[in-house]
């Protein structure tokens, strides 16, 4: 009966310490509707490709992952994983080059708290059109807001050009 109750403290308290580094500081409030996502991605990528991205580790589960599905050279599909972090240490190494992303068109598809949003957006590296493509977002509402739990990404190719009714 010791060793359970033993076993059921160390467990609720590792479980109370993760939760607790997961909350979000107060200058990076979680969206309160799935609605919110899009914006809260935007603000988390656009500025300094070096910047702090504490913003966007509180929107994200920290064992969220980035998929980029793309061409091979020889024509074949073929995607990147990334975590996160492997993400930032990505952008970061751009320096100080202004990045911009903005959604142009979302929707969204929820079940309690579970949702999928669909998403076109384009990337602008200081002020020039980067890329355009489409975002398969993953997210999941807890106490505090939604989190994203991962994006699929793939950018427009002249081979795979974004359909009109992803446009604005």
């Amino acid at each position: 009966m010791l060793r359970t109750l033993f076993v059921l403290t160390i467990l609720a308290g590792g479980l109370t310490g993760s939760a607790l580094a997961q909350t979000p500081d107060a200058d990076c409030a979680l969206p309160s509707d799935p609605k919110g996502i899009p914006a809260a991605i935007d603000a988390a990528i656009t500025g300094p490709a070096d910047k702090d991205r504490a913003c966007m580790k509180a929107l994200f589960i920290p064992e969220a992952r980035l998929m980029f599905a793309s061409l091979g050279a020889d024509g074949a599909p073929t995607y990147a994983l990334q975590t996160l972090d492997e993400w930032i240490a990505r952008v970061k190494a751009r320096g100080h080059v202004m990045l911009e992303e903005k959604q142009l068109k979302f929707q969204i598809e929820r079940y309690g708290n579970i949702a999928h949003l669909w998403s076109s957006y384009a990337l602008y590296s200081d002020g020039k059109q980067a890329a355009r493509g489409i975002n398969s977002i993953q997210a999941i509402k807890e106490a505090g807001g939604w989190r994203v739990t991962g994006i699929m990404v793939q950018a427009e190719s002249a081979t795979a050009p974004l359909p009109r009714k992803y446009l604005p």
